[in-house]
């Protein structure tokens, strides 16, 4: 997973430099990990002018901002917020969240990463989406799975602003070996499987009682 910073910082600059872009990951932890990894690489970056919260927060909302952030209970959040990177998970106080969406709907901080089931619930749409891994850890079955492909979907469904873009763009971050069966999954109509045979009996019987279009041997 952290291997994938740098490309998903890449990302954000070269396709949301001035434009929404949301995060997804796998936890909760890496909502922070991920969203402090991308601060440091700003930090460090020599083409990025004033500084990594110059990058990610609107001008003209500096000083909000920073109140908000002052305000919000998470420390994680009040250390991200302040360089325009928001984080949103089930884990954090309700009113935290309520900040994050604000700000990121209002465009005051650009970036928002959150935990995937995010992608189901609240509608905040960008114009860059970043799929930054597609296994998460399922403490049932104690190892890694990787997502359905509807989860995939909705999340790339977030990309795209109709109203105020004309452009949107997703990235998907995935284990090489895995790739080509993503792409053979998005790209590539399902086989379809007729399950006929194992039910033959409930079709035979509807259309005997249902329908009358068998009334014969």
């Amino acid at each position: 997973m952290a291997t994938m910073n740098k490309p998903c910082y890449a990302a954000i600059l070269e396709h949301a430099r001035a434009a929404p872009a949301r995060v997804f990951v796998a936890s909760r932890r890496h909502t922070r990990l991920t969203a402090l990894d991308l601060i440091s690489l700003a930090a460090a970056d020599d083409s990025v002018v004033g500084g990594a919260a110059a990058l990610w927060v609107d001008a003209s909302a500096i000083s909000e901002v920073e109140a908000e952030a002052s305000r919000c209970q998470d420390a994680s959040l009040k250390q991200c917020l302040v360089f325009g990177v928001g984080i949103h998970h089930a884990g954090l106080p309700e009113r935290d969240r309520e900040v994050v969406e604000r700000l990121f709907e209002a465009k005051k901080i650009q970036v928002l990463i959150s935990t995937s089931t995010l992608a189901w619930g609240v509608n905040l749409p960008a114009r860059l989406v970043v799929v930054k891994g597609t296994e998460y850890f399922d403490g049932k079955l104690g190892k890694y799975v990787d997502y359905p492909v509807t989860d995939i979907l909705q999340m790339m469904g977030r990309a795209g602003r109709p109203q105020f873009d004309d452009m949107a763009v997703a990235v998907i971050l995935v284990h090489e070996p895995k790739k080509e069966f993503l792409k053979t999954m998005l790209y590539s109509p399902f086989p379809i499987e007729s399950h006929l045979v194992d039910r033959l009996h409930n079709t035979l019987m509807a259309e005997v009682c249902a329908t009358g279009a068998i009334h014969d041997k």
